[in-house]
Order: structure tokens, then sequence, then C-alpha cells
């Protein structure tokens, strides 16, 4: 049951109109609050920060969702898959085409 209250309050969030990273982390934090028996923030951060620590690959996630940042901002995103659709949007299949060309592009980045 907790894990449809967790899901739901990120659904209910993300409908509302708030960004996607942080509509996970308010609504951890505030599933947290309800049904923690002991919360602390404090606890929360050295829980994360060790975590971190013991496994570097869990940084890629935050990274990832900068780079999507940098790369909407910059237009670079929209031209990339404005290439992927010039480059292979004429045959069949061409979307199908371009959003792997796309996605290999920013795989590259």
């Amino acid at each position: 049951m907790s894990i449809a209250i967790l899901f739901g309050m990120v659904i209910a969030l993300m409908l509302i109109g708030i960004p996607i990273g942080v509509s996970l982390g308010l609504s951890s934090i505030l599933f947290l609050m309800m049904f923690a028996h002991e919360f602390s923030l404090t606890s929360i951060a050295q829980t994360l920060f060790s975590a971190f620590e013991s496994h570097y690959t869990l940084l890629a996630i935050p990274f990832f969702i900068l780079a999507s940042t940098f790369m909407s901002t910059g237009g670079v995103a929209k031209r990339i898959i404005r290439f992927a659709i010039a480059l292979v949007g004429s045959f069949p299949g061409g979307l199908a085409m371009a959003s792997v060309v796309a996605c290999m592009m920013f795989a590259a980045l």
C-alpha cells in the first residue's frame, strides 16, 4: 500500500506541473515525513552521501538531468533532433530511425 501512496504522490505532483526531478525528491521527503518513525533531514543527507560514496554510478542520474537542462536551454537538443530528421527522415520508418539517431547523438554527448 505504501508503494501505491508514493507512486500516487509522484503522479499528483507531476500533474500539478512540478518538474520530474523535484516531484521525485519532494514525494520521497513527504513520504518519509508521514510514515517514518524517526525522521531527520540530517539522517537523509547522511544516507544519500554514503550511498553516493559507495555507489558512484548513482551520480549519473542527476548529471543526466543537468545535461538535459543544458541541452534544452542552449537549443542543442532541437538542433540534434532536426539533424537526425534531415538525415534519415525521408526513408520509410524515418521517424523511428531519426529517434534512434538522435538518441545516439545524445548518448555521445
